[in-house]
């Protein structure tokens, strides 16, 4: 029976291969491997999967949060998540309006991660993307598990809203 690693950010279940979890990116190197194996697919696919590689970047730093509610990766994520889902912006909007966010300040809220980080995981992506061959199943995927991990931190998403106005003018919505 083989022995079995759980991500401390997703919870994901894989065969343990030994190695210590990545503490930066609170997620077991199983986990983190995958997420290499999908990043790998949409470089390889990045002229139909390209408009997703920001999706799926905050999407993995919100859901493998981990305690400092502060940290610019979550605030980062969560305010892309928001102007993904929410305002219906695409990856370079998002990546621009991180670049104008800039560095934290004490200003900007304490984003406490939930209890649940949501029911999909980078798993679910490569299984319907890279290791189906899929192109649109990749694409769905990263769909869902965004919506996923949008929806467990429901209790943020006021404040992901609010950061995002006050940082960037309109509720977000900049050009």
């Amino acid at each position: 029976m083989p022995a079995w690693s759980v991500c401390p950010g997703c919870a994901l279940q894989l065969p343990a291969s030994g190695q210590p979890p990545d503490r930066r990116q609170n997620a077991s190197p199983e986990c983190w491997a995958v997420y290499g194996e999908v990043l790998g697919f949409e470089l390889g696919h990045l002229v139909p999967l390209g408009k997703y590689h920001q999706l799926m970047v905050d999407t993995y730093g919100a859901q493998h949060a981990g305690n400092d509610a502060r940290s610019i990766r979550v605030t980062y994520s969560l305010v892309g998540l928001f102007l993904t889902l929410e305002r219906g912006r695409d990856g370079l909007e998002v990546r621009r309006a991180h670049q104008r966010m800039g560095k934290p300040d004490p200003s900007w809220p304490s984003f406490d991660r939930p209890r649940d980080v949501g029911t999909v995981t980078v798993l679910d992506v490569a299984e319907a993307g890279v290791r189906a061959g899929s192109v649109v199943g990749h694409a769905d995927a990263v769909g869902r598990w965004a919506r996923s991990v949008w929806q467990a931190w429901s209790a943020q998403h006021r404040a992901a809203g609010a950061l995002a106005g006050r940082l960037l003018g309109d509720a977000g919505l900049m050009r």
